[in-house]
């Protein structure tokens, strides 16, 4: 069995190829997604780079993955499961939501090559909770039980936002003139930091120069101003975020940060609200103190929980197979 590997983010696919389901992955590619009109497309200019002849696709993608019509988040690419199956013909597809893969990716956190940012008491026994602002924000529980690791497959990044602080108030006025439904991922993403900036850009004479999530980034790392503003309430917004996320699932095995923005940002995190913010929980904050808080720098991580799910007994009714296979 040769296995198509695939990371589906909102900007960019990530894939690679297997030779078979545990083997190491190779031929590792990042494309863009606007460039394509579909994914089955961006597969076929893939596969005609590689010598890959595949029979076995597995796709992490953001957004919800339980139906066959998949509709990717912060994308345009939606896709039949079935369809994609006949279209790249292939045996076996099994599509799981990005975050899930991202918690597989993360069964030894100590041992990642993550970086610890704020050290703790992992109890072995709880779940994890895997966390990362990109395009959008993704979030996800990983527990084991009976040596097999199932992720809880959710949509964290649309709950509610909720301001702690008499700028974040005036930032989710701001917001609600634009959104019916203000989530923490207008504010923690790539999106939503833009929305920050255009936020803060209200309180000067000029607006006219908005910039984009990586130019904000890059502007805040050079040094004061709007972007570093928008940077810092963006990382404390994720903070809370992050302690909500961790108190509602008991996550005492620790938190992981991933995705595209906090590794870029990393330098900052120490310098910002972050750590007050998923701390200060009231009679929580003794509990919370013991968690351990890591970022995961492997760009590459989704990639290889897609190709753990495939082996993963928790996912095995979840594999899409040809009806030649089927009958």
């Amino acid at each position: 069995m040769t296995l198509l590997i695939a990371d589906v983010g909102g900007t960019n696919v990530r894939f690679a190829v297997a030779n078979e389901v545990h083997a190491p992955a190779r031929d590792h590619q990042v494309l863009e997604c606007a460039r394509f009109a579909s994914i089955g497309v961006a597969v076929q200019t893939y596969l005609d780079q590689v010598d890959a002849p595949v029979d076995s696709m597995a796709i992490a993608l953001a957004g919800p993955v339980s139906d066959d019509e998949i509709d990717v988040t912060n994308n345009h690419w939606r896709f039949s499961k079935q369809q994609l199956l006949s279209e790249l013909e292939i045996e076996r597809l099994l599509v799981v939501n990005d975050f899930a893969a991202q918690s597989l990716a993360q069964q030894e956190p100590e041992s990642n090559g993550n970086l610890l940012l704020y050290e703790g008491k992992s109890n072995p026994h709880a779940p994890l909770l895997v966390v990362g602002p990109g395009t959008g924000l993704g979030l996800s529980a990983l527990i084991q039980s009976g040596g097999v690791a199932i992720p809880i497959q959710g949509e964290g990044g649309h709950a509610s936002f909720a301001p702690q602080s008499g700028d974040e108030d005036a930032l989710l006025r701001f917001l609600r003139q634009r959104h019916e439904h203000v989530s923490i991922e207008h504010i923690v993403s790539g999106g939503g930091l833009e929305n920050v900036y255009a936020f803060f850009c209200t309180h000067t004479d000029d607006e006219s120069q908005l910039l984009s999530a990586a130019q904000i980034g890059a502007a805040a790392i050079a040094g004061e101003g709007i972007a570093r503003d928008s940077v810092m309430l963006m990382l404390a917004c994720l903070g809370g975020a992050v302690a909500d996320a961790t108190l509602t699932i008991g996550a005492w095995r620790g938190v992981v940060i991933s995705g595209g923005i906090v590794p870029q940002l990393h330098t900052l995190v120490a310098q910002s609200s972050f750590a007050a913010r998923f701390y200060q929980k009231g009679r929580m904050q003794a509990l919370l103190s013991q968690v351990p808080v890591w970022l995961s720098v492997d760009p590459f991580a989704g990639l290889r929980g897609a190709q753990l799910a495939f082996s993963n007994p928790h996912m095995v009714d979840a594999i899409t197979s040809d009806a030649a296979e089927s009958a």
